[in-house]
């Protein structure tokens, strides 16, 4: 059995996809692992990259579009490690990046998700970390408000540009492109809520997390390079918009506009008096 199930859901990522999976085979875990590929319906000769120059995957390949949750949940399944790590096809771990991960799981208990320090492909650093989101936030971030104020307070504390991260530190929720968590408080979580469609995903699994199992470290020792579009960034009406948006308003319907007292960019030794052991 492996040790760790390596998770990549694709949808016309034919460009990518290849460089993701060539970082995976160069700079494998050193423990027992496989790679499950759930690809989403993709048109575009992702699955035929897959197939011919990766036996060693398991491609997974669905008959109709789905959400990025209810995939990830798909691959999630048919996993048969005791870890997942799941990881855009976008991204490309660094030597020893999945080991890491895995490493400070096993040695910390009270922590449900940990995640890696990103960077962009010219090795500049990527926020990844994240504080929950405010309606201030998101309507400065989502609106042409941010074009008046390009660089607030608001926006540089919520991406917590604010804190140095030199060590391992709690926060409240990391971004969805490579996430490692056990299978057993995935599963105990229900997985992702396939509710959401596109986005919003990641912040809602973190702060369920938080509040049934442990806490959510992002651990900066372990490196994977992640090729961030940022389309709801650079445009203001897409499609994507508009599913972020929807996503949005799931995400205030179920959980509100307050976000929970979680005092994210602690050092994970501060915060072992106050994280939630996790269920056996």
């Amino acid at each position: 059995m492996p040790a760790v199930s390596v998770i990549v859901v694709t949808h016309n990522s034919a460009a990518d996809i290849a460089a993701c999976l060539d970082s995976l085979r160069h700079h494998p875990p050193k423990r027992s692992h496989e790679v499950i590929v759930v690809d989403n319906a993709s048109t575009d000769g992702t699955t035929a990259i897959v197939e011919e120059d990766y036996p060693e995957v398991r491609l997974v390949c669905s008959d109709r579009r789905r959400g990025f949750a209810a995939n990830c949940n798909a691959g999630a399944r048919l996993a048969r490690g005791a870890i997942l790590f799941l990881l855009n096809p976008d991204a490309r771990v660094t030597p020893g990046s999945v080991d890491s991960l895995a490493a400070y799981l096993d040695a910390h208990r009270s922590v449900a998700v940990v995640g890696p320090r990103l960077v962009y492909p010219d090795g500049s650093p990527q926020p990844s970390a994240r504080r929950f989101p405010t309606m201030a936030v998101t309507l400065i971030r989502r609106s042409p408000l941010r074009l008046m104020w390009p660089h607030s307070a608001r926006e540089r504390r919520h991406l917590m540009l604010d804190t140095a991260f030199n060590e391992p530190a709690v926060v409240d929720w990391l971004l969805g492109a490579a996430l490692t968590v056990r299978a057993s408080v995935y599963m105990a979580l229900g997985g992702m809520d396939e509710g959401y469609r596109l986005y919003c995903e990641d912040i809602d699994l973190c702060r369920r997390a938080w509040q049934t199992c442990g806490s959510v470290v992002l651990l900066p020792e372990a490196v994977v390079e992640h090729d961030l579009s940022e389309l709801t960034r650079r445009r203001f009406i897409t499609r994507a918009t508009l599913w972020h948006m929807g996503s949005m308003a799931r995400y205030v319907r179920l959980h509100g506009v307050r976000p929970p007292p979680v005092k994210a960019g602690r050092r994970t030794s501060d915060a072992d008096q106050t994280d939630r052991l996790l269920p056996v």
